[in-house]
């Protein structure tokens, strides 16, 4: 059975083919160890859109303090877990940066 998403049709457990990486702050802005990490992940994912792993990626500020939202849509649903995987290895024991498998259309 597959379920309509935001225009994409998604098998019932079916890997997401979209996550957003969202960086944030607690009032002082962006912290650096979460500003790095965020960078490290961006150029990743660049690099992959280059390299036509990435469909689209699309960045958008979410608060006066640098608060940054990067969401990357994927054809390929694998290629989409692993970059993924890739980012949250990037982003282990950072706080304030935030991955979530969401679409990209929803904001």
């Amino acid at each position: 059975m597959a379920a309509a998403t935001d225009g994409q049709e998604r098998g019932v457990g079916a890997p997401p083919r979209s996550f957003a990486l969202y960086a944030l702050s607690r009032g002082r802005g962006v912290p650096e160890p979460t500003r790095s990490a965020w960078q490290a992940a961006w150029s990743l994912l660049e690099t992959a859109r280059r390299d036509g792993k990435v469909a689209r990626l699309k960045q958008a500020r979410l608060g006066l303090e640098g608060e940054v939202r990067l969401c990357a849509e994927f054809d390929d649903p694998q290629a989409a877990q692993e970059m993924a995987d890739r980012v949250r290895t990037i982003m282990r024991d950072v706080e304030l940066l935030n991955l979530v498998e969401e679409p990209c259309s929803s904001r």
